[in-house]
């Protein structure tokens, strides 16, 4: 996936693999993780369905870029992995719908994402790797 965070407007990001999904994209608000809209080809998508906000491969980077930036984290340490010293944080919600975690790691030299973790109610169902980071 491509994405582009815009700190003052929208983000926007593409899909680009696999290429059964390649080319769907949208955008999302940047002061609200609610305000979403889904798009392939000029055509939006309109769901209609509730959903637990975060927890899709469309808006979860969207989301956990809004918790790095709003969020005070419940835990945060430290694990070296290949090398490399990261800083690990867990944020985690209780809600209506249940209980979300996010477990972040960074880089400690940086605070550049490397990857992520999405729970709900306890079971892993989303895996973020961040491939690529550049500052713009």
């Amino acid at each position: 996936m491509k994405y582009v965070y815009n700190k003052e407007d929208n983000d926007a990001f593409t899909i680009t693999a696999p290429d059964s999904l390649a080319g769907i994209g949208g955008t999302i608000a940047g002061t609200d993780s609610a305000s979403f809209v889904l798009q392939y080809d000029g055509l939006v998508l309109d769901d209609a369905m509730p959903q637990r906000v975060g927890l899709t491969p469309a808006d979860a980077l969207f989301c956990l870029l809004d918790d790095l930036r709003r969020a005070e984290p419940a835990q945060v340490w430290t694990e070296k992995t290949s090398g490399v010293e990261l800083l690990v944080l867990r944020f985690a919600q209780d809600s209506d719908d249940g209980k979300v975690e996010k477990q972040v790691w960074l880089t400690k030299q940086g605070y550049q994402p490397v990857c992520a973790e999405l729970y709900a109610d306890g079971e892993r169902v989303l895996q973020i790797q961040v491939m690529s980071y550049r500052e713009t």
